[in-house]
């Protein structure tokens, strides 16, 4: 009776370890099929990123460029200063200066000067001898197209305060230039006495001769000086000068 009892416990101990090693049996091992599902899950997350492989960071997103803007036009070619049709250029230190001798038919210094003012210009001064003579013989083609003979410009000199007698002043310092360009004394040259100061002679022209080798007005020579009655109307030309632009 006693063998029964140690049957049965045999038994019920065969059972108990049976049912603990049996669901790893055929599994791989004690763990059972958990273990594989674990394994293929971290071998195929490995194949997908790599060893040490990050997901890629987002792009921070694009600015916006910038609205085009034009270029700006380009300023037009600076243009040098010249004179108009018609008239000389003569080059001075304040650049150049242009002259143009007009007929008057007969006219005292002031209305010279304002009909030089007409044309955005003023009776202009003497530079150099050059443009002395070029003036002298400029004239002489406006007389010549007029009716010929002697003839006289009207300048932009008068004569200085300081200097009412002949004996008051030198005659390179007794008249001074009017256009306000006009400098120093080597436009000038006086003939013989000349300037006399007789009757207030306080303006001046520019005698010019019909030709070449022909004398001008008193047997002066062509393009010499005179100083002259500013209200007196025996010139018939005048010479405008003006900056060019």
């Amino acid at each position: 009776m006693r063998l029964l009892p140690l049957l049965l416990i045999s038994l019920f101990g065969l059972t108990v370890v049976s049912g603990i090693i049996s669901p790893g049996f055929g599994g791989g091992g004690f763990g059972g099929g958990g273990g594989d599902n674990s394994d293929y899950s971290s071998s195929s997350s490995s194949e997908e990123h790599g060893p040490g492989h990050r997901p890629p960071r987002p792009r921070p997103p694009s600015r916006p460029r910038p609205p085009h803007r034009p270029r700006p036009p380009r300023p037009p070619p600076q243009r040098d200063p010249e004179c108009e049709d018609g008239w000389m250029t003569f080059e001075r230190p304040a650049g150049p200066w242009c002259v143009k001798v007009f007929n008057g038919g007969g006219l005292s210094y002031y209305t010279a000067e304002n009909l030089c003012q007409g044309q955005r210009a003023t009776l202009t001064g003497l530079q150099t001898a050059n443009e002395r003579i070029q003036i002298a013989n400029a004239g002489r083609v406006v007389s010549n197209a007029n009716g010929g003979g002697l003839a006289e410009i009207w300048i932009g000199a008068v004569r200085r305060p300081e200097c009412p007698n002949k004996w008051d002043c030198d005659p390179l310092n007794t008249f001074r230039w009017t256009d306000g360009q006009t400098t120093g004394s080597d436009g000038l040259f006086w003939p013989g006495n000349e300037p006399t100061t007789i009757e207030q002679q306080n303006c001046v022209e520019i005698h010019v001769s019909v030709a070449d080798g022909v004398a001008a007005r008193f047997g002066y020579p062509h393009a010499a000086l005179d100083d002259e009655q500013c209200f007196k109307t025996a010139a018939r030309l005048y010479a405008c000068g003006k900056l060019a632009a």
